[in-house]
């Protein structure tokens, strides 16, 4: 199945008096549960779809508690997940504390599965 696209129209920041260009604009078409992965590997596998769900749920459960205790959590060649985010620059490092950090935000680097996936995805206009 093509991954979808809308075209957008965008001015240029640095010049407004400019006609806007128009872009390609991925979006999304559907979505996929926890449940729906479940169900989908309970198709293909001899373990229940209540078992798999039980499974998933205490993996990112984990996932979930790791990251935010800062552990980078490798989820095989799929993805990693780890915290980041941005602080407020100080004059001297010891000036630098906790106060500092003004937003967190949840990391996310595709691995190399992933990454073959998509190069082999193709495109279609959303109508």
């Amino acid at each position: 199945m093509p991954i979808k696209f809308n075209v957008v129209a965008r001015k240029n920041p640095r010049d407004f008096a400019a006609p806007p260009k128009y872009y390609a604009n991925i979006v999304g078409d559907g979505k996929t549960t926890l449940e729906d992965l479940a169900k989908y590997a309970a198709s293909t596998s001899t373990v229940s779809k209540a078992d798999i769900l039980a499974v998933l749920e205490s993996t990112f459960s984990k996932i979930a508690d790791d990251v935010s205790d800062g552990k980078i959590v490798y989820v095989g060649e799929y993805f990693t997940l780890q915290a980041g985010g941005s602080s407020e620059g100080k004059d001297t490092p010891e000036e630098v504390g906790a106060s500092s950090i003004k937003s967190v935000k949840t990391v996310f680097r595709p691995g190399r599965l992933i990454k073959n996936a998509i190069k082999l995805s193709s495109f279609q206009k959303k109508s």
